[in-house]
């Protein structure tokens, strides 16, 4: 369901420009030279004491541009996940720095937003492949100059094109199909077979609802509505992901791996709980869905061949259909006890990569404000996870891993409980 939603999106813009015109760019140079005027406007603002108006045109800078024209996408995949978390951060600190919350000088504050502004028009030469993402950050220095835009290498950004049409198909939406295939992979498993039904009629509902957000998001709320989205579903995900890990989990201890345990599995599954799956489904195809709507719509119009960022989506739904294959029909052959335990875990660590992509998202918005980097960490991170050197984050992580820890002890002594009076009664 999520490919389908996918497949769509590349026609998106034909019957929605109606509404709203917008700038449409033929290379990333061009979209660095319009955040450059806005990061202009930003010191300017800044040198009249305006700092509110200073801290919009940041704001415009990061939302109308590196957020809703698909830079910061197109860095991710293209050069690293390390570079978009270090963009982001200096705009982060130049934003709260306009807002008051950090104590900086004008000059300081002038002096960022020139750094900031050299290394994009640096990543946006790399994207246009004029210059190799090893090239120091100094190579950005041309915009300053209002440099004549330069071509690079056609055939290295067709190359680059299909390697981040792919690499970003398949980074979001193996989210989406590691939470489906689990649930449907357990229904299968208990003899619920079923109850697939309704979860694929869960995913078929989330594409529907994930244009109508796509539109909404893009020509009705601005670039920070993507943001608040994908923050406030994630920790909705988090909440109904944990419930349902809990709760696949708790199944395995009925009556100590006897063999009806699965008769006593199907008749545990209620309409309650039918539904929550359900949702589950639907909230994981909802998110991806609409992120990536909104990302092929921005980052593949303009001088950009078609032809290669659809044939990376196509090879990398491929991969996404084998991935789910493997896992639906390997799964279902592991013995009961290890099928639950992998399950569960699998959405715990779901829970966790969830709650840390929540708290990013919201932070860009402005929702959360400040972002304490923790130096003991030395900036290691697991960016598959998004686990961060930063307290933000990582807090609420651990939280999560702590009652993780204490529910996993509880249901191991609970079943070793159960074991224990079997024996006896036997």
């Amino acid at each position: 369901m999520l490919i389908i939603t996918v497949l769509f999106s590349f026609n998106f813009g034909s019957f929605t420009n109606a509404k709203v015109e917008k700038k449409k760019y033929s290379n990333w140079q061009e979209v660095a030279k319009d955040m450059h005027a806005k990061f202009t406007e930003a010191k300017q603002f800044a040198d009249k004491k305006e700092f509110k108006q200073a801290y919009q045109a940041m704001n415009s800078a990061y939302f109308d541009y590196y957020e809703v024209q698909g830079f910061e996408k197109n860095v991710m995949v293209a050069i690293s996940n390390n570079r978009v978390t270090e963009i982001e951060s200096a705009f982060r600190d130049i934003k709260h720095a306009f807002l008051g919350n950090t104590s900086k000088t004008v000059d300081d504050l002038k002096k960022a937003i020139d750094e900031l502004d050299m290394k994009v028009y640096k990543d946006a030469l790399v994207l246009d492949k004029v210059i190799s993402k090893s090239a120091p950050d100094t190579e950005g220095k041309v915009v300053f100059g209002n440099a004549e835009i330069k071509k690079g290498d056609e055939q290295g950004k067709n190359i680059q094109d299909f390697l981040t049409s792919f690499g970003l198909m398949l980074r979001e939406g193996l989210e989406a199909i590691l939470v489906c295939v689990a649930i449907i992979a357990y229904l299968i498993k208990t003899g619920n077979k079923n109850l697939c039904k309704s979860v694929y009629l869960g995913m078929g509902a989330a594409v529907l609802c994930s244009f109508a957000l796509a539109v909404v998001i893009d020509y009705l709320l601005g670039g920070i509505a993507q943001e608040l989205l994908e923050g406030y579903t994630m920790f909705l995900a988090v909440i109904v992901l944990f419930y349902v890990s809990n709760w696949i989990l708790s199944k395995s201890e009925e009556h100590a791996w006897e063999s009806y345990i699965q008769s006593k599995v199907q008749k545990s599954i209620d309409n309650k709980n039918k539904w929550t799956l359900v949702f589950a489904a639907f909230l994981a195809v909802l998110r991806e869905g609409a992120e990536l709507i909104l990302f092929y719509k921005a980052a593949f119009t303009g001088g950009t061949k078609l032809i290669y960022p659809v044939g990376g989506f196509i090879v990398a739904s491929i991969v996404l259909v084998a991935i789910f294959l493997i896992f639906r029909f390997t799964s279902v052959k592991l013995p009961l006890k290890p099928f639950f335990l992998f399950t569960s875990i699998l959405l715990y660590l779901m829970c966790i990569s969830f709650m840390g992509k929540g708290v990013v998202e919201l932070t860009e918005a402005g929702i959360i404000s400040g972002a304490t980097v923790i130096p003991a960490m030395n900036g290691w991170s697991i960016p598959i996870l998004n686990v961060y050197d930063r307290a933000e984050t990582l807090i609420p992580q651990l939280m999560l891993v702590v009652i993780t820890v204490w529910i996993l002890l509880g249901h191991y002594f609970n079943l070793k409980k159960i074991k224990k009076n079997n024996s006896k009664t036997n």
